[in-house]
């Protein structure tokens, strides 16, 4: 390696070494073994170690315990109630108790899932850059933490890949065994978050539209064959309907079909993106508008490149890049639907983790375009790793083991709730009643429940009479100050959390 700083040309021998690094997909391979293994580990960790959430909380408390016919119909319609999340905690619960590892679990094994499609479908689309590509879908310090947590993102996200990886296999033979794959894992998205929604009818355009073609290069009549290869997903979009008809009808009756952006796609969706990729730190306004103007060119250009081979009938070079043209075209109508979405329904767009599956989506959307300088395998490499190393240093600036972003005030309900218990260790036989910011309601009654904290009451929404016997809140709420004479139990300055306990009252004999 030293010698590489000696040589009259650094940068051609830089290029040489990864190039042999491009052609050994066996070394990619182990380096791929070991970057989903610290990442596995990474969010093992947190899912171990890290407070229950807000989120996570009013999930366990208002809808895993309904029963199973009550959470797939949405009874009480939230969008809190991710399905298939809510259901495999619930039998997850069931077997193997209710700890936060348990019922965090089955987003642990969507990264699992996630991982292998991830790498089986590089391994189909492009072998010789197997690991920066890798590297590039999961080293994201926003999106790991979904697979940490209990809630449907991760869920979303894992079939999410699964769908896609079936897709490209489809769209290279056809097989009826790959399309029941696409559709399964893009079924299993949508229960896992709506959002997903937008996804599976984009794909679905997305393949037609391709298939369309390549019967008018076969000369067939697509009138015909529209419906012979449309079967199943006709079926699945049948059963699909049935699941979901009602949920959905119950969201769009009382409006809760928003995700926060008012705005645009670009200011909204790809803004706030952007934001969550640099985690908590706030880059420089170039480097957003660098990469916002990135983002949209390379999409843009793909898309305009494919156009052109469209009008030039060049059937031969989009059959070879079927998969640039599907995932092209997805991300496209994602776009025009969440636009239509807005003006004809009044939704808001995506933003923060609503948006965070098209990750995955604008990320295949940037391989297929380097893909397409394959006959420039120095520059090819050269642009891949500098990205990789990029994304390493924001991962390794803003990687945290203490707290989840969205749920960051929380990060110390778990302790205060021991330090609760800590100083009750005596009592069994009257209750106890804490006062709380309404923010901390969920999780201090999920401990409660988990617990078996027969001695605490359940807290509330109602706000803070000062006759608690103990008060969680933050040193910035109004009730604060008449309460800080109590003693202090716990507090922590970073979140400006505070647990105090009331000061017994003096007896007068």
């Amino acid at each position: 390696m030293a010698l590489l700083f000696y040589n009259t040309k650094p940068y051609l021998c830089f290029a040489t070494m990864l190039q042999n690094l491009h052609i050994r997909w066996n070394v990619q391979l182990v380096l791929v073994g070991l970057t989903f293994t610290m990442a596995l580990i990474y969010i093992l960790y947190k899912a171990i170690n890290l407070s229950f959430t807000h989120d996570e909380s009013y999930t366990y408390l208002h809808y895993v315990h309904q029963s199973f016919m009550d959470i797939i119909s949405y009874k009480t319609p939230y969008t809190n109630n991710h399905i298939l999340n809510t259901v495999l905690i619930k039998y997850f619960e069931s077997l193997f108790g209710s700890s936060e590892l348990v019922l965090r679990f089955p987003n642990v094994l969507a990264f699992i899932l996630y991982s292998i499609f991830s790498v089986l479908l590089v391994k189909d689309f492009c072998p010789k850059l197997m690991f920066p590509f890798y590297v590039l879908l999961t080293v994201h310090p926003y999106l790991l933490e979904f697979f940490a947590l209990a809630r449907g993102y991760g869920l979303s996200i894992g079939f999410l890949m699964m769908s896609i990886y079936f897709a490209n296999r489809y769209l290279n033979n056809l097989g009826a065994r790959n399309l029941v794959g696409f559709n399964t894992g893009a079924f299993l998205a949508v229960m896992s978050n709506f959002s997903l929604l937008n996804y599976y009818g984009a794909a679905l355009i997305g393949l037609n539209v391709y298939l369309y073609f390549l019967n008018r290069d076969a000369r067939l009549d697509y009138k015909q064959s529209f419906w012979k290869m449309n079967k199943i997903n006709l079926v699945s979009l049948l059963i699909s309907g049935m699941v979901l008809y009602e949920p959905l009808r119950r969201l769009s009756k009382i409006g809760l079909l928003d995700f926060g952006g008012k705005s645009g796609f670009i200011a909204d969706t790809i803004g706030s993106s952007i934001d969550d990729f640099f985690y908590e730190m706030t880059p420089p306004i170039f480097v957003t508008v660098m990469i916002k103007s990135c983002i949209i060119l390379i999409l843009a250009v793909l898309f305009i490149f494919l156009i052109i081979r469209l009008l030039k009938s060049d059937w031969l070079f989009l059959k070879h890049h079927a998969f640039a043209m599907f995932i092209n075209l997805t991300a496209f109508t994602i776009v025009l639907f969440s636009y239509l979405q807005h003006v004809f329904l009044g939704n808001d767009f995506y933003v923060h983790r609503f948006a965070l599956f098209l990750y995955p989506i604008v990320m295949l959307n940037i391989f297929a375009f380097i893909r397409f300088f394959r006959s420039y395998p120095k520059l090819q490499i050269i642009v891949t790793y500098i990205v990789v190393l990029g994304m390493t240093l924001n991962f390794y600036s803003n990687y945290n083991l203490k707290y989840f972003k969205d749920w960051k005030y929380d990060k110390d309900t778990k302790e205060a709730m021991m330090r609760l218990v800590a100083d009750n260790s005596h009592r069994s036989d009257y209750s106890v009643q804490l006062g709380i910011n309404w923010l901390f309601e969920p999780t201090t009654n999920f401990y409660r429940y988990t617990w078996n904290l027969k001695w605490l009451l359940p807290t509330h929404r109602k706000g803070i009479t000062g006759f608690e016997d103990y008060w969680y809140l933050f040193n910035n709420d109004p009730e604060f100050r008449s309460l800080e004479p109590n003693p202090t139990l716990f507090k922590n300055n970073e979140t400006a959390v505070v647990l105090l306990k009331r000061v017994a009252p003096e007896n007068p004999g």
